[in-house]
């Protein structure tokens, strides 16, 4: 986790969670008492990974603020109320994606429930890049094939004369073959469309 909002309305609360923050993790933490200033930072810093809520905040109970950190964000939020509290509000979890805690709070639980809240994350960031690098392959393709049959349609080539016309042209101006494609294409579009 690089950056952590603690909102909480009690300065002891918010004192002893960024302690611990930043003694468990390497972090930049920021510490706010409202759901109001939370909501102004959250629109305007779109890299805050991870919100605790120490609820109740002191402009509304931390429900709603929670509900509203998973809907309108891509931050993770953990929800700390006292127990019965947490025990009534668990559906949160399911219906809002946001983790409630009853207080106290373990520090050993809540270490690895952050902790593992990371690995996730990670693992979701490479996932992410893999399909972003999977996709810029399929555009890749598309304009190598579409090259490809405009020098069949508009110059009468085979698909093996286009083909090997493309990787020579590609090797001899030094281009990757994309790039090369899209010359091409442009080159034909000029010429005949």
């Amino acid at each position: 986790m690089e950056q952590i909002l603690i909102l909480s309305g009690s300065n002891g609360a918010a004192e002893s969670l960024e302690g611990f923050l930043k003694s468990s993790f390497q972090c930049s933490i920021k510490t706010l008492p409202s759901a109001y200033q939370a909501r102004s930072i959250l629109e305007q810093d779109h890299h805050t990974e991870l919100v605790v809520i120490h609820a109740p905040l002191i402009d509304e109970s931390g429900v709603e603020l929670a509900k509203y950190i998973t809907r309108h964000t891509n931050s993770n939020c953990i929800l700390l109320l006292k127990q019965e509290q947490a025990e009534q509000l668990a559906w949160l979890s399911d219906h809002h994606q946001v983790i409630v805690l009853g207080r106290p709070v373990n520090k050993q639980i809540l270490y690895q429930l952050i902790r593992t809240m990371e690995i996730v994350m990670q693992r979701c960031a490479n996932i992410l890049e893999d399909n972003a690098r999977l996709e810029q392959k399929l555009r890749d393709i598309r304009t190598i094939d579409r090259a490809k049959f405009l020098m069949m349609q508009y110059q009468g080539m085979t698909e093996e004369q286009a083909h090997s016309y493309l990787e020579k042209y590609a090797m001899d101006n030094r281009k990757r073959k994309p790039i090369a494609a899209m010359e091409i294409i442009d080159r034909i579009n000029e010429q005949y469309l």
